[in-house]
């Protein structure tokens, strides 16, 4: 009788390392948001140098065709969604728009996925179009304010060797006079340059933390750098 109760027990215990390797179909499935992708590609786009009025996104909700998520671009640069169920969710994405580029980092239900397109508005800015066959059909007028304010990293930052970054509130960033667009996703800054009208841009990634007029940033190269914020 002894033996027999080791023995259930050694099957029971071998069923649950089992089980905990390979899930039911009906358990949702644990994602490490936090964790760091083994190598990271930067992205590369041809960016036109088109005037592009990020305000038009603000002021109206934008519905996601072949979904039931609504879309509302908001002015700290993230996006917050209209689920099926009426119910409003905050901060599902960080975006940018620059020139004919939309880059939109987030998920309406899962974990976050990096999408780099080229965009295009109808005639009669009714629609919004990704080249990747998105699209979102303007909705009801919201009152949102109609300007970004990106407030986290505004002002004139100096590296230690000598190079200038100068972040603005819309999106806009300087790195020694040449032109870049910046978003941020939780403790990541994102520059997207630099913007050339015809050329590649391309979007590097950072890690960031501030203390005070302190700004450290570590590259996905593993390249690190300190900036001071200028007086």
């Amino acid at each position: 009788m002894k033996y027999a109760v080791i023995i259930v027990i050694i099957i029971f215990l071998l069923t649950a390392c089992d089980n905990a390797d390979n899930p039911s179909p009906d358990s949702p499935e644990k994602i490490n948001t936090s964790a760091e992708p083994a190598v990271y590609i930067p992205y590369n786009i041809t960016y036109s140098a088109v005037e592009v009025d990020v305000s038009q996104f603000l002021k109206w909700e934008w519905a996601k065709a072949g979904s039931d998520f609504v879309w509302l671009f908001q002015p700290d640069g993230t996006v917050s969604v209209i689920h099926c169920c009426g119910e409003l969710y905050k901060n599902q994405f960080s975006y940018l728009f620059e020139g004919d580029v939309l880059i939109t980092y987030g998920s309406e239900t899962s974990s976050d996925e990096m999408e780099v397109t080229h965009f295009t508005v109808a005639g009669d800015s009714l629609s919004l179009t990704r080249d990747n066959g998105k699209s979102f059909t303007r909705g009801k007028a919201r009152n949102a304010g109609s300007a970004l304010n990106l407030s986290t990293l505004i002002g004139t930052w100096r590296g230690e060797d000598g190079t200038e970054y100068v972040f603005s509130s819309d999106t806009g960033l300087l790195i020694n006079s040449e032109q870049y667009g910046y978003f941020i996703r939780y403790s990541e800054l994102y520059t997207l340059g630099t913007l050339v009208d015809g050329t590649q841009a391309v979007l590097q990634k950072y890690r960031f933390n501030r203390a005070g007029n302190k700004l450290y940033l570590r590259c996905a190269d593993g390249n690190k750098y300190t900036l001071t914020l200028s007086e």
